[in-house]
């Protein structure tokens, strides 16, 4: 079996959690079988290699625009397994009737995301809308990383025959060493810790849908519980956060970090009482809650997509909030900051939910539904190939 992946970036090149799935199921993926990854050279990386090995996972890196590339017909692949919308449009122009089958990987219905974003249903609205309609039809499975994702992207029987979901994967926690240029950061959190706080944290691009502003309200509501929230994460709305935390007075209790590396966060997680996920609309999984309770700590997570979905499967409903408002949020925190024994058996129910979705383990189930769905849509057996090899004249 030889895999090609497409998607816009790679983890080694930019932080982002479909960057991050694209680069860790194709780097386990190549220890079963063969792997190609293409992506997109990154605008601020203008040397990155145009090609690299890493064991028996082949990089390639392509020019950032939307168009033909010849060199996806030179790497050998039985069938596509493609990420991002805008590799699905590079893929399908460069190969026209020699494409073959094609596995799309849904992380987001972005046509909604545009309208959650803007407010109104414009150009690129619609624009996105056909497209994501073509990729549906013309793909020949469609995986999704929950339940959720698929119902609000599935919208007939010939689609959902082709459908399937499976959670997104996480790495075995190791010893983290902070960088020296966050060393600050940990420090302030060790003499936090010791002076009696409880850290709350959340990781989050900071946008509109991710409800991230609404967390300040909620730590007013917080002020006679000695808990410390830290949020790292940058967007759109990252200004307007800083200005709310200034006017609501409580830039002694919830510290705005920007843009943190992987190893803080991690060491975050591992020192904090809770995390937070504090989403209003539109989250398909979220890798940051599984990336909490890898580190045991539990997150409070709003009923939202597939969160919720997750969170009820696996028992864990104390730790979803009752809505999305800052009170409701405040609700369900102060309860587990009033019940450390609660809080700590959580802790350890999540530490040992979590070991289920190592990366390894998890690329071995993508494949196999994989091939399975292949196998189902008609698309897996070369019957050609076969009789060639076996010589048979």
């Amino acid at each position: 079996m030889k895999i090609l992946v497409l998607s816009d970036h790679i983890s080694k090149d930019i932080k982002n959690g479909t960057w991050e799935f694209t680069y860790k199921f194709s780097k386990y993926a190549s220890e079963i079988c063969d792997v190609s990854v293409v992506s997109f050279r990154p605008d601020d990386i203008p040397d990155a290699p145009d090609f690299e090995q890493d064991g028996n996972l082949k990089i390639f890196r392509l020019k950032n625009t939307v168009g033909i590339k010849h060199e996806l017909r030179k790497i050998d692949h039985d069938f596509v397994f493609i990420q991002t919308v805008k590799m699905f449009a590079v893929y399908m122009m460069s190969m026209g009737f020699k494409s073959k089958p094609i596995v799309s990987m849904v992380h987001g219905t972005e046509y909604l995301e545009r309208l959650y974003s803007s407010g109104k249903k414009d150009l690129k609205y619609y624009a996105l809308r056909i497209f994501d309609f073509y990729r549906i039809a013309k793909s020949d499975v469609l995986m999704f990383a929950s339940k959720y994702m698929m119902d609000n992207s599935v919208r007939n029987y010939r689609a959902f025959r082709k459908s399937t979901y499976l959670p997104l994967g996480i790495d075995k926690p190791s010893n983290i060493a902070v960088p020296a240029e966050e060393k600050n950061i940990q420090k302030m959190i060790l003499g936090d810790i010791k002076s009696g706080y409880k850290i709350l944290f959340c990781i989050r691009r900071i946008v509109s849908r991710t409800g991230v502003l609404h967390l300040a309200d909620m730590m007013d509501l917080l002020r006679d519980k000695k808990a410390k929230l830290y949020i790292g994460g940058t967007g759109s709305h990252l200004e307007a956060l800083k200005r709310k935390v200034e006017e609501l007075q409580l830039s002694d209790r919830v510290i705005v970090m920007g843009l943190i590396s992987d190893e803080l966060k991690n060491w975050i997680y591992e020192k904090s009482y809770l995390s937070l996920v504090p989403t209003r609309t539109l989250e398909g999984f979220c890798l940051s809650m599984l990336e909490s309770m890898n580190y045991g700590c539990p997150p409070v997570v709003t009923p939202v997509g597939g969160m919720y979905e997750f969170m009820k499967t696996n028992d864990l409903l104390e730790l979803v909030t009752p809505g999305i408002s800052a009170e409701q949020m405040e609700k369900t925190v102060r309860e587990l900051l009033d019940n450390s024994r609660m809080r700590d058996n959580y802790a350890k129910r999540c530490k040992t939910l979590s070991e289920n979705y190592y990366y390894p383990e998890i690329t071995k189930k993508f494949i196999k539904e994989i091939s399975y769905m292949l196998e189902k849509a008609g698309k897996s057996v070369n019957f050609k190939d076969e009789v060639d090899s076996a010589n048979i004249k």
